[in-house]
């Protein structure tokens, strides 16, 4: 699966992203290789100057509640471990 997103392009944490301090807009600065099951990946960089490297459904355009031509991937592994925890009363 090629890169949707380019050196360059500015992009924001999807909803739902388990890091809430991490919301804001960051710009992509590396392409990096797919993950094991094929999702692109990228190493970002905020106005903070913190750098991350996140999956491609983990990204979106600014203004847009998902990537334009791609479906989100369901598989999160963070958000399936999490959905596993007992609920809290």
């Amino acid at each position: 699966m090629s890169h949707f997103f380019k050196v360059g392009d500015r992009v924001s944490l999807a909803f739902g992203f388990y890091d809430q301090n991490a919301a804001g807009t960051y710009v992509v600065t590396r392409l990096l290789p797919t993950r094991a099951n094929g999702e692109p990946q990228y190493r970002i960089k905020g106005g903070d100057d913190r750098e991350r490297v996140i999956g491609e459904g983990q990204v979106i355009v600014p203004g847009r509640s998902a990537s334009p031509s791609r479906p989100r991937n369901a598989h999160n592994p963070i958000t399936n471990m999490l959905n596993q925890l007992p609920a809290r009363k």
